[in-house]
């Protein structure tokens, strides 16, 4: 039922001492019903993308993910000088960083117990013209305040990666 199969059907089988097998597998993320649209990264070459993250002014970004690693990327969209990642950085630190211009920025939430515990964790990283948030789980919300002269504008132009990175490496491996 958790699984977004609708149907199975096996042709020829009606007659005498006919047989029909199906294998369906193997299969990394089950048992929830709520996370049906979940992506499986097998290899730290694994990865979905699409095109430019379009949050020049404000973003923000929700997402649950599940892994045994110590680290990867979630996230990640690359401009000229300008970048937006998410990240799990060590097996117990979530990190949003990201460049408008005016040098790397960076937040980081920081548990007392690892993520890479085969759970669901849930991020929830915002970005606007007056700063940047990170929270993870029920985990005390970190922010970080934007600095008070300079680029507010995130300008990316290249495509987004979910699960890996542009260069192909730190990958995350699990299930987003």
């Amino acid at each position: 039922e958790p699984l977004p199969v609708t149907q199975i059907v096996m042709m020829d089988a009606g007659h005498p001492h006919s047989e029909a097998t199906y294998t369906l597998g193997p299969l990394l993320c089950h048992g929830d019903k709520s996370f049906w649209n979940s992506a499986s990264f097998n290899t730290e070459t694994s990865y979905l993308h699409f095109p430019a993250f379009h949050g020049e002014l404000t973003a923000d970004v929700c997402f649950f993910f599940k892994t045994t690693v110590s680290s990867g990327v979630f996230m990640e969209n690359l401009g000229i000088t300008d970048f937006i990642r998410i990240e799990l950085r060590a097996p117990t630190e979530v990190t949003f960083s990201f460049d408008v211009g005016n040098g790397p920025c960076e937040v980081t939430v920081q548990s007392p117990t690892p993520f890479n515990d085969n759970r669901w964790h849930h991020v929830r990283a915002e970005r606007n013209v007056k700063g940047a948030s990170l929270q993870v789980d029920q985990l005390p919300q970190k922010m970080q305040p934007a600095p008070a002269d300079g680029h507010v504008r995130l300008q990316l132009n290249s495509q987004l990666f979910i699960g890996g990175t542009a260069s192909r490496q730190r990958g995350f491996l699990g299930c987003i």
